[in-house]
Formats: structure tokens, C-alpha cells, sequence
């Protein structure tokens, strides 16, 4: 007879759990692999960006820049680079719903502005935050700019959403400017709207163009957090690997205690039955 340990290594739900044992603990080991590789990413991508914050601002007439309709943008080329621009606003405004700052809701503003030197170059640049009010079926009134301006700031541009980038247009003009309410900012969908070529980055005001506030987040989520959910995952893979292990160790090796079967007590009239007794005759 076969001991039970082979014949456990025979049975259809070995094989079963230990794939997805292998499948489970891979994904998780890969899990964390990726978190580390994005942790490391992130320490670059953060080390740039405090360089950058020291050196003097580029011409941005000066710049390459791609186009919002090129598919390959190079993030970190060109992210918080710093900028001198001189512009000429054009009478179009973007509010770029669902956004936050300080605990208010809101948009995000952007004017629509052309190059001086290149006509037919065009960039957004940001105005600033402005707060939400109740009613969804006006915007909030927002002071435009109207002549040339020369400002210093620094460029970012909104990394595609998963979940779609349409933008989902809503028109509100008012007697001097086109206003656009969107939901993404999709510099692609935006160029074909306003029907001309338009930088695939925004342009970020530094100094006191604007009095509205700029909020900064050009990573959103730092190297700690990735360093931290790299962590985890292996955690819960050692922790997986040692739940298996340990009922594995029980399942193969582990006797197994062999049940007694439970004798019947005897009655008590079975106990008391009278033994038969010889008679003499």
C-alpha cells in the first residue's frame, strides 16, 4: 500500500495549488520589482527637478518643443524646465474642471497665447486657480491678460489618464473671450479645437504675472511612497511563501493522528443479563 504523502504528491489538487501557489507568489515578488523600479525612477526624476530649480530661464522661442499632436513627449527632457517667454494673449480661455488647492474646488485656468516670434506657434499658459461657485452653468469671472506680457516661468504638461483624456468640451463665451470648460487637458484635442499648432507643454507663470496661485505637483507620488508600496509587496510575498511552506510541511511529513473508533458503552441491561446456571436434576 502506498504511504500517504505519495499519495498526495499524485492528486490533481497538488498540482492545482501549487501552480497557483508559483502564480500568486511571482506576482507579487514582480509587483514589488515594479514599485522599486518606479521608486528609482522617481529619485531621478526628483533630483532633476531640484537642479533645474537653480538654473536661469531658457528662451522659449529658443526651444524645440514637440507638438501636442507628436505621440512622444520626453517627459523628463523638458519637465519644470525653467523658461523666459515673451507672448501675445489671444482671446481664449480653458477652465480645466475637478481641481483642488487648499481645500477648495475649482479649475485651473488657462489663456491661450501666441508666440511673438513665431506666429504661428501657440502655448498655454496657466492664469492660475481659480474657486468653483455653485452654479454649474456659469464660470467664474477671471481677469484676462490683453497685451503682450514677458514673463519668467517653467514648463509641465498632464500625463494621460487611464481612464480616458477626452475633453468633453463645454462653451461659455463671454463679449470679449471664447471659454472652454474641459475635463482633461489634452493638448491634442485642444489643438484641433482652436484649429492651429500648439505646444504639447504648458507654460507655468513664475513671477507675479498673475495673482492667482499656481499650484506645483510635478510627480504625484513621490520616491518614499514607491520605496514604501515596494516594501509591502514583498512582505506579503515572504509572508504568502511561509503560509505555504508551513502547510505544506503538515500536508506531506506531518503523521496524521489515526481515529479510534468509539467503543459503545454497554447498557446497563446488558451488564445485569443473568449468566445461565447449570440444574442438577
Amino acid at each position: 500500500m502506498d504511504t500517504p504523502h505519495v499519495r498526495f504528491y499524485q492528486t490533481a489538487k497538488f498540482w492545482v495549488g501549487l501552480v497557483l501557489t508559483v502564480v500568486v507568489f511571482s506576482s507579487l515578488v514582480k509587483l514589488g520589482l515594479w514599485q522599486k523600479q518606479r521608486g528609482n525612477e522617481k529619485v531621478a526624476l526628483e533630483q532633476s527637478l531640484a537642479l533645474r530649480s537653480e538654473q536661469p530661464p531658457v528662451a522659449l522661442s529658443s526651444l524645440d518643443l514637440p507638438l501636442a499632436h507628436h505621440g512622444d513627449h520626453n517627459y523628463q527632457r523638458w519637465i519644470a524646465l525653467p523658461v523666459s517667454a515673451h507672448l501675445t494673449p489671444e482671446p481664449v480661455l480653458f477652465f480645466l474642471d475637478n481641481q483642488t488647492f487648499d481645500g477648495k474646488v475649482g479649475y485651473l485656468v488657462l489663456h491661450l497665447m501666441r508666440d511673438t516670434e513665431k506666429a504661428n506657434q501657440r502655448y498655454l499658459v496657466e492664469l492660475g486657480f481659480v474657486a468653483g461657485g455653485l452654479d454649474r452653468q456659469t464660470l467664474p469671472s477671471v481677469s484676462t491678460l490683453l497685451e503682450p506680457v514677458a514673463f519668467s516661468g517653467r514648463l509641465y504638461k498632464k500625463m494621460d489618464s487611464p481612464l480616458g483624456s477626452e475633453l468633453h468640451t463645454e462653451r461659455f463665451d463671454s463679449d470679449s473671450t471664447q471659454q472652454y470648460r474641459i475635463q482633461h487637458l489634452n493638448t491634442a484635442k485642444i489643438s484641433e479645437l482652436v484649429g492651429a499648432e500648439l505646444s504639447a507643454w504648458v507654460v507655468q507663470p513664475t513671477d507675479t504675472l498673475t495673482a492667482y496661485p499656481h499650484p506645483w505637483k510635478p510627480v504625484s507620488m513621490n520616491s518614499a511612497k514607491h520605496f514604501g508600496y515596494s516594501f509591502q509587496w514583498f512582505t506579503m510575498a515572504a509572508v504568502f511563501a511561509v503560509v505555504v511552506l508551513v502547510a505544506f510541511w503538515r500536508s506531506c511529513f506531518q503523521p496524521k493522528k489515526s481515529v479510534q473508533p468509539k467503543r459503545k458503552l454497554a447498557s446497563k441491561h446488558e451488564k445485569h443479563i443473568a449468566r445461565p446456571t447449570n440444574k442438577r436434576g
